[in-house]
């Protein structure tokens, strides 16, 4: 008896292998189908993500920002660059800052006066030996009868340490040696001598006349904000006046008058920060006063002016000022009246360091 062949897993083989065939010839040819076939699986790449677009921005150039209470100092160069990177505020505006000696800084400067001097002295200022329009008082101008220069120019040097955050010593000198000569309009003594002292108009007489003016005091900062700054300061104010009077014609004798005194001072003191440009200078308004008085002395200090200032670095300033002074001083005694006054334009130069 014959076997029976069963047909249809034969018919389900046929059906399969002829699917692989098509489908494989439909997705590649015959050189190709090989190669698909031989090479090794391939990696498959995640797909990018398209990030949002970032906006871009302008890189701005680095500026190095001068302000004037800044303690910053600037390290050298790694190298060396031809071109010097840009200093200041550029566009911006910079803050208006009041310079100002910082703790352990000196403030020294030089100041000019090209003033309008005058003066008088009474040596004796009362004699029984004088009369005449004056009555029994003695006195002599410096320009009429003295034959001193009425125009010149003063010196004054000061110098102040801020030891404290609100406190300064200061000393400064004011001082000069005058010399003239000539022909005296009225007629006067000069000396307790009235034998060698009576000087007659028209005697030819040569004259000197040095002078120096000491204050020594503390100053305090009693309203300090970073534009304005008020000040109140006492010092020891110390004068030294000498005089020497020569007359050829009174019998070729040198008469010298000279006299120190010790007194004292207090004032105020006003600064205003105006405007501070690109490069850091500061113009700012410098306004002081002070009065003198004690040891039958009185007298005033005023100086009103505007300073501009210029950072050097690391703290450091240079500054110029300018404006008008006054100073008067007046000693009297039973025997004896000096009066001094000098007023007239200055020009300032100093370092805070």
């Amino acid at each position: 008896m014959l076997r029976r062949i069963p047909s249809t897993p034969l018919v389900c083989l046929v059906v399969f292998l002829s699917t692989i065939i098509l489908n494989t010839a439909w997705a590649a040819g015959p050189d190709e189908s090989l190669e698909i076939l031989l090479k090794p699986n391939q990696p498959i790449a995640a797909p990018a993500v398209a990030s949002p677009k970032a906006k871009h921005r302008y890189a701005a150039a680095k500026r190095t920002v001068m302000l004037p209470e800044a303690d910053y100092c600037a390290p050298l160069p790694a190298g060396i660059s031809k071109v010097k990177p840009p200093v200041g505020f550029g566009y911006f505006a910079p803050p208006c800052i009041l310079p100002r000696p910082k703790v352990g800084q000196w403030d020294m400067g030089a100041q000019v006066i090209f003033a309008r001097t005058k003066g008088s002295i009474g040596w004796p200022r009362y004699s029984p030996w004088y009369s005449g329009w004056w009555g029994w008082e003695n006195k002599a101008d410096f320009n009429d009868d003295l034959n001193l220069p009425k125009n010149t120019a003063w010196l004054d040097l000061s110098a102040r340490y801020q030891f404290r955050p609100g406190w300064a010593f200061r000393y400064s000198v004011l001082f000069n040696n005058l010399s003239g000569g000539g022909m005296p309009q009225n007629m006067f003594i000069f000396g307790n001598n009235w034998g060698s002292g009576f000087v007659w108009w028209g005697w030819n007489l040569q004259t000197q006349w040095q002078h120096a003016y000491h204050r020594l005091g503390l100053v305090y900062d009693a309203i300090r904000t970073p534009t304005s700054l008020v000040s109140v300061f006492a010092a020891w104010v110390h004068t030294e006046d000498r005089i020497d009077l020569n007359c050829t014609a009174c019998g070729y004798w040198t008469t010298t008058f000279s006299k120190s005194g010790d007194s004292a001072s207090a004032g105020i003191e006003l600064q205003k920060c105006l405007k501070t440009a690109a490069n850091g200078g500061t113009l700012s308004s410098d306004i002081r006063a002070a009065a003198i008085f004690l040891d039958n002395v009185e007298g005033w200090d005023v100086q009103l002016g505007g300073r501009y200032s210029l950072p050097l670095n690391c703290g450091r300033w240079g500054y110029v000022k300018g404006g008008y002074r006054f100073v008067s001083l007046n000693k009297s005694q039973q025997d004896l009246l000096l009066q001094t006054s000098l007023e007239g334009g200055f020009v300032e130069g100093g370092l805070i360091f």
